[in-house]
């Protein structure tokens, strides 16, 4: 599962912030490609954007690959 939420707290967010700017972060459009095995389209991206961001504001952990497929599965419906 790769889950997606807040930090706990301070120590944790600051352990994030440094791996960061080590170079170990990725954009959401990368970790899409390694899910989907193709570059995602810009509507993909955002709505998983939204996604995180509507689970972050309600507190809620994300199962990133669950959105991903259910998303994807969507577009191929509407395609």
């Amino acid at each position: 599962m790769t889950g997606v939420r807040e930090p706990k707290d301070e120590e944790e967010l600051a352990k994030a912030r440094l791996a960061i700017l080590n170079g170990k972060g990725q954009t959401i459009e990368q970790v899409i490609t390694d899910m989907i095995h193709e570059r995602p389209n810009r509507e993909l991206v955002e709505a998983v954007r939204n996604g995180i961001k509507l689970a972050q504001e309600n507190q809620e952990q994300l199962n990133l690959e669950e959105l991903v497929q259910s998303i994807v599965s969507m577009q191929k419906k509407w395609a």
